[in-house]
């Protein structure tokens, strides 16, 4: 049996978009820099949302600013 790699799709430009204007509003809600720790845990969080198929932008707005987290192991 021969394994195929699949790699995850590259985002579309309205995607990135989304992220970039989600994730900037809230830098600049909280008084934070966009390289900052806690802005990319929020990215990370705002990523595995749209993978689980939320593309939202007031959704995403209201999952990343209540800090509700997909559980990780």
């Amino acid at each position: 049996m021969q394994w195929i790699s699949w790699q995850r799709p590259v985002l579309a430009f309205k995607i990135t978009d989304l992220i970039d204007r989600i994730l900037r509003d809230w830098c600049d809600e909280n008084g934070l820099q966009r390289g900052s720790v806690e802005a990319r845990q929020k990215a990370k969080s705002l990523l595995q949302w749209i993978e689980l198929g939320i593309t939202d932008e007031h959704e995403l707005t209201d999952l990343i600013r209540d800090d509700i987290v997909i559980a990780t192991k």
